[in-house]
C-alpha cells in the first residue's frame, strides 16, 4: 500500500503516485483525486462491494514482496519513497509484540497519520495478538485533553507519543488530576 494524505497538495500526491508506479488508486466519496494515469476506484465503506474490490486487488505475497511505500519529506524538497518488504514489516511487528506483549484485552490507540511510518505498528500490531484498535477522530491527535478523554472513554491501554507531545499530554493529565483530586 501507498498511504496518501488527502490534506497534501495535489501536486505532491500526483508525484508520489507517478514515482511509486501505482496502478490503482482507492478513494473515498467526496475526496477529489489527484492527477493519476492508473485506474481509480471509489470505495464507500458503508456499501462496500467486496467482489468489486477482489476483482481489482489480488496478489501473491512472499517475504520479499513489497508491503508498503512511505514517502518522506525529502531533503531535496522532493518526496522520497521508502519501500518496505513484508519480511521487514513482520519482523518489526513481531519484535514489538515480543518486547511489549499485547493481549486480546488491549486496545491500541491509532492517532498517527497513516502517511507516517510510525502509523504502521499502530495500524497492524494489535492484530497479531487479537487485541483491538481505536482510531482517534481526525484532529484529536493535536489536543491532549481530547486524547485523555478518548483513553478514558475507550479504555485504551497502549498509545504512542513523540517526546514533545508526551510532555503536553502529561501536563494536561496533571492539570486534570489536580482539578478533580484524582
Amino acid at each position: 500500500y501507498l498511504p496518501l494524505d488527502p490534506a497534501y497538495p495535489k501536486e505532491r500526491l500526483s508525484y508520489m503516485l507517478k514515482d511509486s508506479g501505482a496502478s490503482l488508486l482507492l478513494t473515498q466519496p467526496g475526496c477529489s483525486a489527484p492527477s493519476f494515469s492508473g485506474e481509480t476506484l471509489e470505495v464507500d465503506m458503508t456499501s462496500l462491494d467486496r467482489e468489486e474490490v477482489k476483482r481489482h486487488v489480488s496478489a501473491s505475497v512472499s517475504d520479499g514482496s513489497l508491503a508498503y511505500v512511505i514517502y518522506t519529506s525529502g531533503s531535496t524538497g522532493q518526496p522520497k519513497g521508502v519501500a518496505v518488504e513484508h519480511r521487514q514489516a513482520v519482523s518489526f511487528l513481531t519484535g514489538m509484540q515480543h518486547q511489549f506483549p499485547l493481549s486480546e484485552d488491549d486496545i491500541v490507540m491509532v492517532k498517527t497519520s497513516f502517511s507516517f511510518d510510525a502509523s504502521v505498528w499502530q495500524l497492524f500490531w494489535w492484530a497479531l495478538s487479537g487485541a483491538s484498535a481505536y482510531l482517534l477522530p481526525p484532529g484529536w491527535e493535536k489536543d491532549p485533553a481530547l486524547i485523555i478523554q478518548a483513553i478514558h472513554q475507550e479504555k485504551v491501554t497502549t498509545a504512542h507519543f513523540i517526546p514533545a507531545m508526551l510532555n503536553s499530554f502529561l501536563d494536561q493529565a496533571e492539570m486534570l488530576a489536580l482539578g478533580d483530586g484524582t
